[in-house]
């Protein structure tokens, strides 16, 4: 028996709006990504990513911003994929807690 209507999740709800979500991505792109790891810990203590999500983004993410300030960058890698890591960690937050059904 489901105990939830059609298209109600039962995990609880990241954003509480396309406000909030527009708010978070462009949060997420403008910081450089240091709230990327912040964002995706709430969402893994509210139980919509796996915990070991935002540890891959903190592990990625902290390293390539102090890299970027400490190490010699030829050919300016270290903000391409600091700003690679940036983009897939803002679309990940874009579809986070979005079509989600008590069955999938």
């Amino acid at each position: 028996m489901n105990e939830y209507p059609a298209g109600v999740s039962a995990r609880p709800a990241l954003y509480s709006g396309r406000r909030h979500r527009a708010l978070w991505v462009t949060g997420v792109v403008f910081s450089a990504g240091l709230l990327a790891p912040l964002l995706f810990l709430f969402a893994a203590r509210k139980g919509i990513v796996p915990r070991t999500v935002p540890a891959a983004y903190a592990a990625v993410i902290y390293p390539l911003a102090l890299g970027r300030q400490w190490l010699p960058d030829p050919g300016d890698w270290i903000s391409w994929t600091l700003a690679a890591v940036v983009l897939t960690a803002a679309v990940h937050a874009a579809l986070l807690d979005t079509g989600r059904t008590p069955g999938g």
